[in-house]
């Protein structure tokens, strides 16, 4: 039965699996453990996250990272994920191979929130009841159930049938990122959110100097110290000395609300159609 006018009836939790560790994909999952859901990420490999103050990547290194008041912890035995899928404390984050965790809980919905296209470009509707990618690399109706814009004019838009727009190498999110000369050991004292003047060290790749082109705030940083290979992302400086350097970017939760909101509609069995839909 439906309640107030302008309200969504009210819907039974459900069991989540985010793929990925980034702002988007912890946007995500925060506030689908806000919304009441049983929610658990996944990442198989080392995560080389630039806002790292922006999401639950950290949780991956050491153990356990906070993002706006809710926290994740790395899940490495089967209790740590029940516990935390059970109680809704935190959410768990997985980093074994993808077939075992996929196989090692009844997933009702499955979020593919990854940046690589290529990742995402195989059928997964098998998976879990519902399944959603976010960005390009997947054909909803054919790969996966729903896709959700996350670039262009119309970010959070839910596409029933079709492909996203595509975005640049960096995600469109970090457009211009300092990237790694050369092969290397990066390493660096430096802090998110500490202010930069051009020509100050940002760290060193081996031997190698990395120095600011611009001067504004360490919005990115990679951690230290870490292997990288010439031409990977290792720091970003945004220009305003106000901008965002932690908690959840404002697209990034618009984008969220957008997948709770598709999550609830298909619970409820809507036949509307949410391509173009905004919020």
């Amino acid at each position: 039965m439906a309640g107030k006018q302008g309200q969504l009836p009210m819907v039974e939790p459900c069991c989540v699996l985010v793929h990925g560790l980034d702002e988007l994909a912890s946007a995500v999952a925060r506030m689908l453990l806000l919304a009441g859901h049983a929610v658990a990420m996944h990442e198989p490999s080392p995560p080389a996250v630039l806002r790292r103050k922006m999401a639950f990547s950290d949780a991956w290194y050491d153990g356990a990272a906070v993002l706006d008041g809710v926290e994740a912890r790395r899940a490495d035995c089967d209790p740590d994920l029940l516990v935390g899928l059970r109680s809704g404390t935190y959410i768990p984050v997985l980093n074994h191979p993808r077939i075992d965790v996929v196989g090692r809980w009844p997933w009702d919905v499955i979020v593919d929130a990854r940046r690589a296209p290529e990742a995402k470009g195989k059928n997964r509707r098998s998976d879990a009841e519902l399944t959603i990618v976010l960005g390009p690399g997947a054909a909803a109706g054919s790969d996966c159930d729903l896709v959700i814009e996350t670039a262009g004019p119309d970010p959070g838009a839910v596409i029933r049938s079709g492909r996203a727009k595509a975005e640049s190498h960096f995600g469109g999110r970090c457009k211009y990122p300092i990237v790694a000369p050369t092969n290397g050991m990066f390493q660096t004292r430096r802090v998110i959110g500490e202010a930069i003047a051009t020509g100050d060290l940002l760290g060193l790749v081996d031997e190698m100097p990395i120095l600011a082109a611009q001067s504004g705030r360490l919005r990115g940083l990679q951690r230290s110290p870490r292997s990288v290979r010439a031409g990977d992302a290792i720091a970003e400086i945004a220009e305003r000395a106000t901008a965002q350097v932690s908690g959840i970017d404002r697209t990034d939760q618009l984008i969220a609300r957008s997948v709770e909101f598709a999550i609830e509609l298909e619970q409820q069995g809507s036949s509307f159609s949410l391509a173009g839909v905004r919020w």
